[in-house]
């Protein structure tokens, strides 16, 4: 059934496609952060926004080569995404061995099932085994394609397309975490019944500590906006110290604005792993060359905005101390001690347990849901699979080639970097859903830069038309 999602988005994305990839980009990053919606729910899953926009991608692809009767793709792309076959095998062995051997022996706590340890139950093959492995094809897929697309545009282009793609997702999120926060300050109108449309997805985006109100925006819960906005402050972080501009800064304050409003505990963990960063980030950056010159106006402009943050934060923990005092307790002081946690903790557990019983082979992607992504990784695609991610995520933020294609150098790619690791963080404090596209379009755009020929490269020196793919793309 078609939802009010799919009425309003589906027209942006036929729209997008008819754009060329930049506004293509924008419009999938918009629809990575409205995960908990569905453009049409059918029989027993809906499909979220973001995921209807890579099958419209991936379907004019498949159509394009079949007219043209083939296509080749970049070479350095394919290598950096070898291990991904690794990971596949791993997911099929693990299914295996697990279904014919450990179904007895193993635990588990499904995805739907939401850390409810009483629902526990012994390891059996589900919907949500193939459900898992489906998404884990389509973000290959997908990644194979927009990374080859991103890799022929011209450098300064591909840096463009790159940013607009987070931004497209950053500027959406923000502007309903905004709308959320002033909904339940004021009580003016929120579009629930837009964001959280997927019918098959358990959302809890109604949470409040007492009088306080949790705030999720798009997202399903307030720790899923945590997880979103970990990658986002890190982009800004990296934009900012590669920059040092106001509307790099403006973004920074933006996302620990979320952070905070969200009351998550892993939003105040992220947090604090951010300032020690920070701390080490910017002296470092200074001695690496980080920062363009700025002009007067430049400088008062950055000044400003520390000083307006400041004066904020002043002025509401003198007037909210209430209210912090019992975020603190309740998110902080008093987390460990909840039923939350145990539960959390113990799922993690159960998927340690799961890697060792099966001699690290795992039970397949899908089967169990701990807390967190190592955890999850371990006992779902055991130690192969997780080696073979590990070494892709590498791949896509090491870069073997000099950076003087772009005209700031490596400097160019601190914000994408910082993109990535910013989620990898997140993915230790909470998380565990290797299939996040937020996480994937990360990768996408760092495998991207990554696999981009330097100048002494001889594929540079090639006409053009080898190197680009015609724009814009027809339907």
């Amino acid at each position: 059934m078609l939802t009010l999602t799919g009425l309003v988005f589906i027209p942006v994305c036929v729209a997008a496609m008819t754009a060329g990839l930049r506004a293509q980009l924008a419009t999938f990053g918009a629809g990575t952060v409205l995960t908990s919606a569905a453009v049409v729910n059918l029989a027993s899953f809906g499909i979220q926004p973001a995921y209807f926009m890579g099958l419209l991608l991936l379907g004019v692809a498949g159509v394009l080569t079949l007219m043209r009767g083939g296509y080749c793709l970049d070479r350095a792309v394919l290598l950096r995404m070898a291990p991904l076959a690794v990971l596949l095998l791993s997911c099929l062995n693990a299914l295996f061995w697990a279904t014919a051997v450990f179904w007895d022996d193993v635990w588990v706590v499904s995805g739907r099932q939401m850390f409810d340890l009483s629902s526990a139950e012994r390891y059996s093959f589900r919907s949500e085994n193939l459900n898992q492995f489906a998404y884990l094809i389509l973000n290959i897929l997908l990644t194979l394609l927009l990374a080859d697309r991103l890799v022929r545009l011209p450098a300064p282009a591909l840096l463009k397309t790159a940013h607009t793609a987070v931004l497209g997702a950053f500027s959406v999120a923000t502007l309903f975490v905004a709308w959320d926060w002033l909904a339940h300050s004021t009580g003016i109108y929120f579009p629930d019944a837009f964001l959280h449309s997927n019918a098959f997805y358990a959302t809890a985006h109604e949470q409040a500590f007492g009088d306080i109100a949790r705030i999720s925006g798009p997202f399903s819960e307030p720790s899923a906006l945590a997880y979103a906005y970990g990658g986002f402050l890190a982009y800004a972080s990296g934009r900012y110290l590669a920059d040092r501009t106001a509307r790099a800064l403006l973004m920074v304050l933006a996302a620990v604005g979320a952070l905070v409003v969200s009351t998550s505990t892993t939003a105040y963990a992220l947090l604090a792993l951010w300032v020690v960063a920070m701390l080490v980030a910017l002296p470092l950056s200074r001695l690496m060359g980080g920062g363009m010159p700025q002009g007067g106006r430049s400088r008062l402009a950055v000044a400003g905005l520390v000083l307006l943050a400041v004066a904020g934060a002043v002025g509401f923990v003198r007037t909210h101390q209430d209210d912090i005092q019992l975020i603190y307790e309740r998110s902080i002081a008093g987390k460990t001690e909840s039923s939350s946690f145990e539960d959390r903790t113990a799922a993690d557990r159960m998927g340690y347990e799961a890697f060792e019983t099966t001699w690290g082979m795992g039970i397949g992607l899908g089967s169990h849901r701990p807390s967190t992504l190592p955890s999850a990784l371990l006992s779902n695609v055991g130690l192969a699979g997780t080696l073979a991610f590990v070494v892709f995520i590498g791949l896509c933020l090491r870069r073997f080639g000099d950076t003087a294609a772009w005209a700031q150098g490596g400097r160019a790619l601190w914000p994408f970097r910082a993109f990535t690791l910013g989620f990898l963080a997140a993915h230790l404090v909470s998380s565990p859903n290797m299939n996040s596209p937020l996480l994937w379009l990360s990768l996408t755009l760092n495998l991207a830069l990554s696999a981009y020929p330097g100048l002494s490269d001889p594929a540079v020196a090639g006409p053009a038309s080898e190197r680009s793919f015609p724009e814009p793309v027809a339907m």
